[in-house]
């Protein structure tokens, strides 16, 4: 039964499966039709610099036109033939020209494809004019040709790479002998430059051969010369069109002329002289070369770069011999080098089917054996059954004086097999009871059933070595009886379960004494209670004696702990760690140990955050954390706050100091799980080494701890070994961070206001407020080094307040004046965003300075989102309720992404600076830039673009509609006093949506 219901479900299984397979193939034309009808129609020009009916050129076109054709989508294909070779002058090119440009001016060409040099220089010289400016895949020029074009621009292709070495290596393997080379090649552009490559090779191979050029004879003199040559010489055929005295011979008839009255081989470097009299050898390919630069091409129709496809040289040649010629020479096929291919070859059945043959012979043999072996295998399965028989007799005879169940269990299955003493024992008959699992456990007794599933996958999944369990069992009368079971599982090579058996004993009659001893033990051990009773009186006495002794030894021991150690975690304190490393230095004067100073990142927002409960608590965990890491080889520390401290002593290799840093960093990836919530945080490591940065604990820690903090400055999240120079780095800090204590009260600080215009209008929409510092110590400080600093020792609260009120106040007095109304943006720091009060404070700037919220705009960058993003965003929403602006400051540089940005309570974004830098630069930036703008819009956001320097900038965002723009094209930051002055100026000369006037300082 469950054999069928198995093979059931299988079936129903097979018939799902095949059902998608058909749906699937059904589908998939469809969907390419798809594809194939949305994509835009391409267009390519095959430009050829010698004539049609030319073999080079043919193989190359067969070879480019094949590869277009085959593509998912083919494009238009547009061939012209240059006729080079024939009609090499001017007149030849000027109407080549005037046929280009009357056929092509007027189409657009997506890529150009040439063959050989002419018509490369051609279409570089005119693609601007005639074709599209359109990017240039060349094929068929040799290196020399390459380096005279390499620099060119928007251009790719495959080389002919003009190596005679191979050729002349598979010809010394036929004929060790050869001394002399004959050279055969034509006085035209292509013969000269590929017989220069082939000289420059041939000599750089040092083989000690002498070359003979034979570009200064006519016809009849190269005839004379090729029939009396000596075995030890051979030829070598580059490319030949006409003689010395100007004779033109089609080269498939000069090659077969030679090849006919040679005394020697014929090789040669181009596959078209194969069936013309060539010999063979390492064959440059035409076909292949096409094949290759068609590639390159669709790369390129599909959207990459020329300049980035780099140029190829391999796969275009072949190792090919003519069957006829090597019989002519009498060389035997098995002469040749390995792995050549030979052509021309007549048909042999063994040697083409010589494999099949060799098959068929090998499967005869193999059947017979098989049948040897069949016959065999019989007669020791008819031995196994007759032995299994008489141990079947055995084991049901040895099973029935047992007086014990087999029971078997088929994992496949999960089908029972019950010995007939189990239906015996219960009173049931064979077949009335459900022989799957789940459905004969059903007469375990309830209280029983929990224990035995656990005892039976406790086996299974490998936990006891078998199977063992007391359970009850009710038979048919109504009763239970006790069995034991026992069994254990068998797996098969892969680890699968194959079968479990085991045997059953009726236990009910040894159940029963078990239960009358245990009322006779339970007797026994009230008697011992009561004698241990009358023990505990007597002991009573003696601990009040001693009570007191242990209190006083617990006490001392207490205020020892709380002088050593930190009482939240329970790790040593720094009195500790100062007293530890003291007696380490004494005793190893020559040793070698870590410090690590550990800060947790942004501990504080976590505490603010979340209160100073979990914060403890986190503490805790980042604790244990350290210790699971230490397998005692390290000492743990705690400072207070999320300082945390570890000493590594006895360091046997320097390089063990960066691995445990590592170990330290990756060990707070996991993140913590704080009540409900999962908390990821990091750690920044600063390392001091003894006694290379230190000779004492407090050296030590100053520098570990200097180290930390220049951990923080990179990134968070990491490690940094102390360094002489980051003393002097950190007392610069420090002294920016005296100087900028006292800035806002002794006046050091002021505004500098960029305009915005309304790119709609031309309009002066408002300012954005810029910090600047001058320091009567430092000088003018940027605000790229004080701005950072401010934020980490917290005074960026004083001064960001001090810099939205001082914003408020001149804005609000403009309009007091009658000037604009315009509008002011502000930025914001995290910290200040993160004070519960921020809201309040914002409101009330506004109430005392008399600005209107609704020409405040506040501007926030996207990685302050990140920080705290449900507070944050909680309280920008209320800001913005009161009309204040929000605005998104450097999109596109943090987390943006579509979903994110719809969450958040902005009104503007403001496209960073890279983007405009780059709108002529690269051409795909237009388009981004463009996208940003119209993603700004679908959203209902003002967008403001930043960072315009100039009139193609400005002009590229009026196209795409972006609303305002910010830059040194419009303006510098101006300082206050300027400000009205620069109004006059911008508007005696207002910049208009048709016509925009640079107007700067």
């Amino acid at each position: 039964m469950g054999t069928r219901m198995a093979y059931s479900k299988k079936r129903r299984m097979w018939s799902v499966l095949w059902l998608l397979l058909l749906f699937a193939l059904i589908c998939q034309p469809a969907e390419v039709k798809a594809v194939e009808a949305n994509t835009p129609q391409q267009n390519v020009l095959i430009l050829h610099s010698y004539h049609k009916g030319f073999s080079w050129t043919d193989d190359q076109n067969n070879g480019i036109e094949e590869r277009l054709k085959s593509s998912k989508v083919p494009p238009v294909i547009y061939t012209e033939y240059l006729d080079w070779k024939r009609y090499p002058s001017a007149e030849n090119l000027q109407r080549f020209y005037e046929l280009i440009k009357g056929k092509y001016v007027k189409l657009h060409i997506d890529a150009i494809i040439t063959t050989d040099d002419r018509a490369f220089d051609f279409a570089a010289k005119n693609r601007k004019e005639l074709l599209s400016d359109a990017p240039i895949i060349f094929s068929g020029i040799n290196e020399i040709g390459y380096d005279r074009i390499k620099d060119q621009k928007n251009i790719s292709g495959v080389i002919e790479n003009i190596d005679p070495s191979e050729t002349i290596k598979m010809a010394l393997y036929i004929n060790p002998s050869i001394r002399n080379v004959y050279l055969v090649y034509d006085n035209s552009e292509s013969g000269l430059s590929t017989a220069q490559l082939v000289i420059k090779k041939l000599n750089s191979m040092n083989l000690g051969l002498k070359l003979h050029s034979m570009n200064q004879m006519s016809k009849e003199e190269i005839e004379r010369t090729v029939s009396s040559l000596s075995s030890d010489s051979i030829l070598l055929a580059t490319t030949f069109y006409s003689d010395v005295t100007g004779k033109v011979t089609e080269l498939d008839r000069f090659s077969s002329e030679i090849a006919s009255i040679s005394t020697v081989p014929l090789y040669y470097m181009y596959e078209y002289g194969l069936n013309h009299g060539a010999f063979g050898g390492n064959l440059l390919s035409g076909k292949l070369l096409g094949e290759k630069a068609a590639n390159v091409a669709l790369r390129v129709l599909h959207g990459e770069s020329p300049d980035s496809i780099p140029v190829s040289y391999a796969g275009t040649s072949r190792n090919v011999f003519d069957y006829n010629q090597l019989q002519h020479f009498h060389i035997k096929v098995k002469d040749l080098p390995p792995g050549s291919e030979v052509i021309n070859k007549p048909f042999s059945f063994y040697e083409t089917y010589r494999s099949l043959v060799l098959i068929l012979i090998a499967v005869f043999s193999v059947l017979i054996i098989f049948i040897g072996v069949l016959l065999f295998h019989v007669s020791v399965v008819r031995g196994i059954r007759k032995q299994l028989m008489e141990s079947n007799e055995r084991f049901s005879l040895a099973a029935y004086g047992a007086d014990a169940v087999i029971w078997d269990l088929d994992m496949m299955t999960n089908t029972y097999y019950f010995s007939d003493r189990w239906y015996e024992l219960l009173g049931y008959e064979i077949g009335e009871l459900d022989e799957f699992y789940v459905g004969w456990k059903g007469i375990i007794h309830p209280d029983d059933l929990e224990q035995e599933d656990r005892q039976r996958r406790e086996h299974l999944s490998g936990q006891s070595a078998y199977y063992y369990s007391e359970y009850r069992i009710r038979t048919k009368s109504g009763e239970y009886k006790w069995f034991q079971a026992r069994g254990k599982v068998l797996q098969n090579e892969q680890g699968g379960y194959v079968r479990f058996a085991g045997s059953m004993t009726d236990v009910t009659d040894l159940k029963g004494y078990e239960s009358k001893l245990q009322i006779s033990y339970q007797e026994l051990e009230s008697t011992y209670e009561e004698l241990t009773a009358l023990q505990d009186e007597l002991l009573e006495q003696y601990n009040k004696v001693v009570e007191n002794q242990t209190l006083l030894q617990a006490s001392e021991e207490k205020h020892r702990l709380l002088a050593y150690h930190d009482e939240l975690s329970g790790l040593p304190n720094r009195l500790s760690l100062t007293e530890e490393l003291k007696e380490y230095i004494e005793e190893n004067e020559g040793g070698q140990a870590a410090l690590y100073f550990l800060d947790i990142d942004n501990f504080k927002y976590i505490n603010d955050t979340m209160g100073h409960t979990l914060g403890d608590r986190l503490l805790m965990l980042a604790g244990e954390r350290l210790l699971e890491i230490a397998q005692g080889q390290s000492r743990h520390y705690r400072f207070g706050g999320d300082e945390f401290v570890i000493l590594l002593k006895n360091m046997e290799r320097p390089e063990q100091t960066v691995f445990f840093a590592e170990a330290l960093i990756q060990s707070f990836k996991e993140p913590f799980q704080l009540g409900d919530s999962t908390v990821h945080v990091s750690i920044s490591v600063g390392i001091a080494q003894y006694p290379r940065d230190g000779k004492n604990a407090e050296e030590l820690l100053k520098n570990a701890d200097i180290a930390m903090y220049k951990a923080k400055q990179a990134g968070k999240g990491t490690y940094v070994l102390y360094g002489q120079n980051m003393q002097q780095h950190f007392d610069e800090r420090m002294i920016i961070e005296k100087h900028l204590r006292g800035a806002i009260h002794n006046n050091e600080l002021s505004l500098h206001y960029q305009p915005k215009v309304n790119l709609h209008t031309g309009d002066l929409w408002g300012f954005e407020a810029l910090i600047r510092w001058n320091s009567p110590v430092l000088g003018f400080v940027s605000p790229l080094s004080f701005i950072r600093i401010a934020e980490d020792c917290r005074l960026i609260v004083p001064i960001g307040e001090w810099v939205l009120q001082r914003a408020c106040l001149f804005l609000a007095g403009l309009h007091r004046q009658g000037r604009g109304p315009y509008h002011i943006s502000v930025n914001i720091s995290v910290i200040q965003l993160l004070l519960e009060d921020f809201s309040d404070t914002v409101l009330k700037i506004l109430r005392e300075t008399g600005l209107d919220p609704r020409y405040l705009e506040l501007e926030i960058t996207e990685s302050i989102f990140m920080e705290s993003f449900e507070e944050i965003s909680a309280k920008l929403e209320f800001l913005k309720k009161w009309g204040i602006g929000i605005a998104l400051d450097d999109f596109g540089t943090g987390y943006s992404s579509l979903s994110y940005l719809k969450q958040l309570p902005i009104t503007t974004l403001k496209i960073d600076k890279s983007f405009i830098d780059s709108i002529l630069e690269e051409k795909s930036s237009m388009p981004l830039a463009g996208s940003i703008v119209a993603i700004g819009h679908d959203m209902g956001l003002s967008v403001t673009a930043e960072g315009v320097e100039t009139e193609e900038q400005l002009d590229f965002l009026k196209r795409m509609s972006c609303d305002k723009v910010q830059g040194y094209y419009i303006s510098r930051p101006i300082p206050e006093s300027q400000v009205q002055s620069w109004i006059r100026e911008y508007k005696q000369g207002e910049l208009t949506a048709e016509e925009p006037k640079r107007k700067s300082k």
